[in-house]
This record gives C-alpha cells, sequence and structure tokens, in this order.
C-alpha cells in the first residue's frame, strides 16, 4: 500500500503545480488546452478511484498510466500558451 500512497500523492502534487499555475495572473490557455487538463484530470480522478475501491485488476500499471496522465497535464500548463487564449473577464 505504501507505493499506492506515494503515487497517489504524486499526482496530487503535479494536480497543486497546476491549480497554481492556473492561478496565475499572466497564464494564459486556449480553451482546447484547458479541455485536456480537464480531461486528464478527471482521468487521474477515476484512476484513482479505481485503486481506491479496488476495482482496479493491476495496480501498478493503473498507478503507472496515472502518473503519466497528472505529468502531461503539468507539461501542457508549463508549455507557452498558443494562439488563441481564454480572457479574463
Amino acid at each position: 500500500m505504501k507505493y499506492e500512497i506515494e503515487q497517489a500523492l504524486r499526482v496530487k502534487s503535479l494536480a497543486i503545480d497546476v491549480m497554481e499555475e492556473l492561478m496565475k495572473n499572466e497564464s494564459k490557455h486556449s480553451v482546447q488546452e484547458l479541455k485536456q487538463l480537464s480531461e486528464l484530470f478527471s482521468r487521474c480522478i477515476c484512476d484513482l478511484v479505481n485503486v481506491y475501491t479496488n476495482t482496479s485488476e493491476d495496480h501498478e500499471m493503473t498507478l503507472k498510466g496515472t502518473i503519466i496522465k497528472a505529468k502531461i497535464g503539468y507539461n501542457l500548463m508549463k508549455a507557452k500558451p498558443k494562439t488563441h487564449v481564454v480572457e479574463k473577464e
């Protein structure tokens, strides 16, 4: 179970980093990027629920995939924004 906790905490850390990036005033991302980010972290939540509820067959592979999704989301936020940006109101 220690491995599972470590992996879940890694996902949490990446999610917090993404939230901090989103909260920056100069951060502007396209609607498409935000949709991708939303999908990735929604899938992370589903994966973690599957591990937590023991409905996942292979916890280790599920958690590895979850970390990959979270890293992709993090990298998406760190990448330079595209030309179509979401403006703050």
